[in-house]
């Protein structure tokens, strides 16, 4: 009963700040130069964590690395992923490498 509390008590405060992200007013162009390397990195943080787990199978011992994988590389993954779409919210100007650099974002 406590760990179900505490997952959704979790889920709860993920959503409060998804929803205050999206709140916040657009701060221009300022935040552009952090997007292409978020994108880049979420889409190989991602690759990296699915590889890790497929290892996890395998690994004789995999109890040291479950922590880095479902703590660190996945919740990096999310996060840099969400950023991008954060930082891109509202611009729909069409651009290929906006558009691309979304795709990025979701896939990782």
């Amino acid at each position: 009963m406590r760990l179900a509390l505490q997952v959704v008590a979790s889920a709860i405060l993920v959503v409060a700040v998804f929803w205050g992200m999206w709140r916040l007013p657009r701060g221009g162009h300022r935040w552009f130069g952090w997007a292409p390397p978020l994108a880049l990195s979420s889409a190989w943080t991602g690759l990296l964590a699915l590889a890790m787990t497929g290892l996890l199978w395998v690994l004789p011992y995999p109890d040291s690395w479950v922590s880095l994988v479902f703590l660190v590389l996945d919740p990096m993954a999310i996060a840099a992923g969400v950023l991008v779409l954060w930082i891109y919210r509202g611009y729909d100007d069409g651009l290929a490498t906006i558009n691309q650099q979304r795709i990025q974002a979701k896939v990782g």
